[in-house]
């Protein structure tokens, strides 16, 4: 068997797609592919003319078929303190059931982090289907997401709603010029939030007859904007589910809230009043909520919220220095980091790390650690989805000495938590 790694361009595109369907299950068309092709990977279809330097693709020269696929959007996420860093989005990851095994999916990954690390990229990132197949990648769980779902008879709010916000339906159109501005300045304050592009949103919402029925819900998307002293400060969109079709007392399904935005604290109040409003329905559920969420504590019966919690975003280091050198610390001092171990020769090393706490100064040294860590390990306390002290109880940080641990607590403590509710 020969395998080489080679770009996507317009003559392997649908192939590489109908790869990506043989891994995940999907059934993509020719006018799918095209308006992924557009609106996701922002390149001209008609005029695509170069190959992709985003789109990999895994090819059998013996028998002439791609085996494998790869690829890495381009995001902005936001870290502690409010700075961003340059993120390569990996998706579309995987390896044909013929080829399992070979080194195939090692060898697309690391061209996808040689690829980043050429375009300046800081970290990557990635939604794991398989969380225990990415830490030996160097990926550590960056943020923590819930699923949530509630019956309608206990949706009652401890607090009455704001009367100073009000709602406005709007139709897609409408959505795709305003929601966009609203998450903007949502996702620049919030710790592990990523950019979003207009194509991107585009990409998102996009519906027709046949995708709409192949959504989460049997409906296409309702899209609420909410304004507080007449200017948009939040949003929801959602859907439902319902068994005829019909609205009918008997027949009250599910209502699928995507996604629910606000910027401050009235307006979020105000949306959950609406979200919790809405009529002839049984369950609500939402997607992808952040721990933190203030949902249960706004409930007048928490307890009948039923909160699953999963794995959020993964996270690799692409440069270490530059990760560390862009975000706040909550500690004034130095620290020296020695990052080893899951086979990422091009990121360990150990590090001295010096901060007034606006300020820091990295730089790679030779001298005796304080801490020791893995990569996957900086890269979830760096976002504060967990902190050192788990981690050393878990077996994965070791100290000098105890002094060292508190200091290194105290210096990547968050007083905002991550959440990431980008889908790639």
């Amino acid at each position: 068997m020969s395998v080489k790694i080679i770009p996507v361009d317009k003559s392997n595109v649908f192939e590489w797609r109908k790869s990506v369907r043989t891994v995940f299950g999907d059934i993509p068309n020719k006018d799918v592919v095209k308006r992924m092709v557009n609106d996701r990977f922002m390149i001209d279809f008609d005029n695509w003319n170069e190959p992709s330097d985003r789109l990999l693709a895994a090819f059998d020269t013996e028998i002439g078929k791609i085996v494998g696929t790869g690829g890495a959007d381009n995001y902005s996420m936001t870290i502690p303190g409010g700075n961003s860093l340059s993120m390569a989005g990996i998706a579309f990851m995987g390896t044909l059931p013929t080829h399992k095994r070979k080194g195939i999916f090692s060898s697309m990954m690391k061209k996808l982090h040689s690829q980043a690390k050429e375009r300046g990229d800081s970290i990557s990132g990635l939604w794991a289907s398989q969380s225990l197949l990415y830490s030996r990648f160097g990926y550590g769980l960056a943020t923590i997401r819930e699923d949530w779902s509630i019956n309608s008879n206990h949706t009652n709010l401890s607090k009455p709603k704001n009367d100073s916000i009000r709602f406005e339906l709007v139709d897609k159109n409408t959505a795709l010029k305003e929601i966009p501005k609203i998450y903007d300045i949502f996702s620049k304050c919030q710790n592990g939030a990523t950019d979003r592009t207009q194509g991107y949103w585009n990409y998102m919402l996009y519906e027709d007859e046949q995708t709409m029925y192949n959504k989460s819900g049997n409906s296409g998307f309702f899209f609420v904007i909410a304004y507080k002293d007449n200017k948009p400060s939040g949003y929801a969109f959602y859907n439902f589910d319902k068994e005829s079709g019909v609205a009918h007392e008997d027949d009250k399904g599910t209502l699928r809230v995507e996604e629910i935005i606000s910027i401050d604290r009235e307006t979020n109040n105000a949306l959950w009043h609406y979200i919790f409003g809405v009529e002839l329905v049984e369950e609500i559920t939402f997607n992808r909520r952040a721990p933190s969420d203030p949902l249960y504590l706004m409930l007048e019966n928490p307890r009948k919220l039923k909160r699953d919690t999963i794995d959020g975003l993964w996270v690799r280091i692409i440069d270490p220095i530059k990760m560390l050198e862009s975000r706040t610390y909550n500690y004034k001092g130095n620290m020296t980091i020695s990052i080893t171990g899951q086979n990422q020769q091009d990121i360990e090393g150990t590090y001295l790390i010096e901060t007034d706490g606006n300020n820091t100064e990295v730089k790679k040294v030779k001298k005796k650690p304080d801490i020791f860590m893995r990569p996957s390990d900086l890269s979830s306390i760096y976002f504060g989805a967990t902190s050192p002290g788990e981690h050393f109880q878990a077996g994965n940080i070791d100290v000098e000495n105890h002094n060292s641990l508190r200091e290194l607590t105290k210096m990547f403590f968050v007083e905002q938590k991550p959440w990431c509710n980008t889908d790639f």
